[in-house]
Parts: structure tokens; sequence; C-alpha cells
């Protein structure tokens, strides 16, 4: 949950420099915050003892050399490409881990939550990493298509969406895999 944090950090910046009339800076008023956002979060995991995942170092590492890139070339489209990158990364990391090892990534993440047959964990694999690709490439759409108002919209609320709808959809699809605890008998 507190890798939101960042983003609504992002979004409160954005529209904070809309409403003082600094448009033209927005992106960079916001780029700024998400930076500083990502390393507090870092410095938080680790005072507080939390292990850092991998993801988390990746998505950490995307913004503040993406970020550093917009800010000083002005141009906010290297941070509009963080998401893209990010999204490519992990699917790449899912396909990988489906022909390499003897569980992929999705398994090794929810094998606790569904028993289910390695093709159907192949398949749930395979999934995943369309859906990261399809939004990678979104991502781009609305970049190059769209304002800034709406990217950064769509990354709050749309990319989040997506990712809720994506994933009920398949809880609903597997929910006759799901595990099942026993409850005590009295």
């Amino acid at each position: 949950m507190q890798e939101i944090i960042p983003v609504i950090g992002f979004v409160a910046a954005y529209i904070l420099a809309k409403w003082t009339g600094h448009s033209e800076q927005a992106l960079y008023w916001a780029t700024a915050v998400l930076m500083l956002g990502t390393v507090l979060q870092l410095l938080w995991l680790h005072q507080r003892k939390k292990a850092i995942s991998k993801q988390h170092w990746l998505t950490a590492i995307a913004i503040l050399v993406l970020g550093s890139i917009t800010l000083i070339l002005k141009n906010p489209m290297f941070l509009k490409w963080k998401p893209t990158i990010v999204n490519l990364v992990f699917a790449a990391a899912l396909l990988v881990s489906q022909w390499l090892g003897k569980t992929n990534i999705v398994q090794k993440m929810l094998g606790g939550v569904f028993t289910m047959p390695d093709a159907l964990w192949r398949r749930l694999n395979l999934a995943w990493a369309i859906y990261l690709a399809f939004m990678a490439g979104l991502n781009l759409v609305i970049a190059y298509g769209f304002s800034d108002d709406f990217w950064v919209g769509f990354k709050l609320w749309g990319s989040g969406g997506c990712a809720i709808l994506f994933f009920f959809a398949q809880a609903y699809v597997l929910r006759h895999y799901l595990n099942h605890e026993e409850k005590p008998q009295d």
C-alpha cells in the first residue's frame, strides 16, 4: 500500500501547480515530488527493517533515472515512459520465468492462494505478461496522444483501475482453484 504514496504526492503536486497558475511547470514539480517521495519511501522501509523487493527497486531506479532526465532536459516524455519500461521489464521477467526454473513468478506469488495444474499456471503467467505488455503500449498511446492532464489522470485512476479489474476477473475465473482453509471443528 505504501507504494502509492509517492504517486499520490505526484498527483497532488501536479494539481497544486496547475491551481496556482504554474501549468507549464506542473509535470516538473510533480516529478520532483515523485522522486523525493520514492527516496523517502525507500529510506522509511530501510529504517523499519522491511524488505525492499526487486520490483520496488526497479520502479525506484526507473523513477529516479527517468525523473532526473525529465528535469534536466525539461522533457516530460522521459517520465511518461517509466510505466512502459517497468511494465515491459516485468512482462519479460514473467516470460523468462515461464521457461526457466520449476515454477514461474505468478505461481511463486500465488501458489499459496490457488492449487492449479501446471498448464493453468503457465496460462496465468502468460496472461499477466500479455496484460503488462498491453498496459505498456496503452501508456505510450496516452502519453503521445493525449494531454498531460489526461495522462496524469490515467496514471492514477486508469492504470490502477485496469489492474483491479484484471485481478478480479482472474479471481472470478480461477475461483474453483482457491485454497480453502478448513475451519476447526468444535
